[in-house]
């Protein structure tokens, strides 16, 4: 009977992402066996700069989608970065989000490409690695954190549009993220809780 059900769940998810609206069509995909989904980077671009709106002291200048990173151009407290940059982990849970992101590429402040080097370069080492991390705590806004290879960025879901936060009070999502050419797979805990997301992302199977 389990197996059953189980099959009967991923028969439901695939016929719901096939009967999306063809624009929406192309910016999901389902791994039945994988059990995870796929967003197109650019609704991912979409999710994330209605979530990072709301994050004080931080303005997302630019955006572009790599095959293995996202660029992104940041304004923090005055500080101009340019961070490359891919989802690793997202809890949606309580009215709240936690972004896990991987830093593998280049994080440098655009004003000084040279300081930029020497602080990625003892970061990476660890040489002084404990003095610039207390340096970062007293830089970045409480809602950012970042040890030289993660930046953590956490804070309340908007109260409306595609994850609002009502969405998430009573529930929780716990995902982890793999950044792939064609968009980032998601693969959650909870397969429902799953598909409840994508529901919320790309809307009702209508025309």
């Amino acid at each position: 009977m389990a197996g059953q059900s189980w099959m009967g769940m991923l028969d439901g998810a695939l016929a719901w992402a096939t009967a999306l609206p063809e624009g929406l069509a192309r910016e999901v995909a389902v791994d039945v066996a994988g059990r995870r989904v796929r967003l197109s980077h650019a609704r991912v671009e979409a999710l994330s700069r209605g979530v990072l709106r709301n994050v004080k002291g931080l303005t997302l200048r630019s955006w572009d989608s790599g095959p293995a990173v996202y660029d992104l151009r940041l304004d923090v407290r005055g500080w101009k970065l340019r961070v490359e940059t891919t989802p690793q982990r997202v809890e949606l849970a309580q009215g709240r989000y936690t972004l896990w992101l991987s830093t593998p590429g280049r994080v440098e402040l655009e004003e000084s490409p040279g300081a930029s080097s020497l602080l990625m370069g003892a970061l990476r080492t660890g040489a002084g690695k404990a003095a610039l991390q207390a340096l970062a705590r007293r830089l970045l806004p409480p809602e950012l954190a970042w040890d030289g290879q993660v930046l953590r960025v956490e804070g309340k879901l908007p109260k409306e549009g595609a994850l609002a936060a009502r969405l998430f009070e009573s529930s929780s999502l716990k995902m982890t993220a793999a950044h792939a050419p064609e968009g980032l797979w998601l693969s959650a805990e909870a397969w429902p809780g799953l598909l409840d997301l994508l529901q919320a992302a790309l809307g009702p199977a209508q025309g």
